[in-house]
């Protein structure tokens, strides 16, 4: 893989990191969410909860830092957590065992891969959702009680179940762990990492992502004052923002996905990016509207629109796909396979 897409993922996971924030409210989980499918699922997990002893997770350890202190952990003992922190409980188990396999192919590749010298005080990752994986400590009774109600011990064991049936699965391409890199709903297409962060990844490109529609927060709006609009771009530019506030943003460029990739900002060009995260909006798939004292935002899809869709994922699963289909499906030319750790 080309350095520069190294260095531009790693910069993008720093500053706006997969989809924890952006769907936080998704995360808490409507409990009685496709109650059937679930109530069929809690029974199989009643009988066979994921006890049994992970072979290769259970032998691999390493160092993360948790609130601050770097302790090691067990890849199976941590890897439920995370499932937790990334993708709501109620979720088929094939969604959450394809999250699973992507979580720790991410957490793999970023020990291959670590940050710079001095983040985490010498550790690889962390639980901060914002710079590595999200992490909630489930095994708490209390905690798992706050989050899931009555539910707590089905979806703890369902947790743990994903990360069992898929113990030491990793997605790889060309013989190393792929950065698995996941959002929360994509709008219908996924986006080419090449269009978000730059640089080449063949197994993060493009492809469609039908049935995340009823996703709560697939379309969105946001409303501004003319005002707040001129204010806000102007961070993103040093040129003075003059006439109709509909010139303000011109010549702009959409990806196969429907993205922003750049646009030009009182003349100067911007990322898309950088557009979104100064607008506060869920993509950088967006259109204006303007009246004369306000603009009014539409945007679809909720994350960076890169890699595996969690809401496409549970629409795959939904209808009857198993979690390697789904992550072939996401994850361009990379396969599964069992890591040696």
């Amino acid at each position: 893989m080309k350095k520069s897409f190294l260095v531009a993922a790693v910069l993008f996971l720093i500053s706006t990191i997969l989809p924890y924030f952006a769907h936080k409210e998704e995360l808490k989980s409507d409990i009685t969410e496709e109650n059937e499918i679930n109530m069929e699922q809690n029974e199989e997990t009643k009988d066979n909860p994921g006890e049994k002893e992970n072979e290769s997770d259970s032998s691999f350890t390493f160092k993360v830092c948790l609130d601050g202190e770097v302790q090691t952990v067990r890849m199976d003992e941590y890897l439920p957590g995370v499932l937790a922190a990334e993708m709501p409980a109620s979720f088929p188990l094939e969604a959450l065992k394809a999250q699973a396999v992507a979580a720790r192919s991410f957490m793999l590749y970023r020990l291959a891969h670590p940050p710079a010298d001095g983040v985490h005080d010498g550790a690889a990752l962390c639980n901060d959702p914002a710079h590595c994986k999200g992490h909630i400590d489930i095994e708490n009774e209390e905690i798992a009680r706050a989050r899931y109600g009555a539910a707590a011990q089905i979806y703890v064991d369902k947790f743990r179940r994903a990360v069992s049936e898929t113990d030491g699965q990793v997605m790889v391409y060309d013989g190393e762990p792929i950065l698995a890199a996941f959002h929360a709903i994509s709008g219908g297409r996924t986006e080419n990492a090449a269009d978000v962060w730059g640089g080449d990844a063949p197994y993060l490109v493009s492809v469609e992502s039908p049935g995340e529609e009823d996703a709560e927060k697939f379309t969105t709006k946001v409303s501004y004052t003319i005002e707040e609009y001129k204010k806000r771009l102007e961070t993103l530019t040093t040129s003075l923002l003059s006439g109709d506030a509909d010139t303000w943003i011109t010549d702009i460029e959409r990806s196969e996905a429907g993205g922003v990739i750049r646009a030009r900002v009182g003349g100067e060009e911007v990322k898309g990016t950088a557009i979104r995260a100064a607008l506060s909006l869920n993509s950088t798939d967006f259109s204006l509207e303007f009246s004369p004292d306000s603009v009014t935002i539409s945007v679809v899809g909720y994350g960076h629109g890169v890699g595996m869709s969690q809401y496409g994922a549970r629409a795959m699963a939904l209808a009857g796909a198993d979690y390697i289909t789904i992550l072939s499906h996401y994850y361009t030319g990379a396969v599964l396979e069992v890591s040696a750790y």
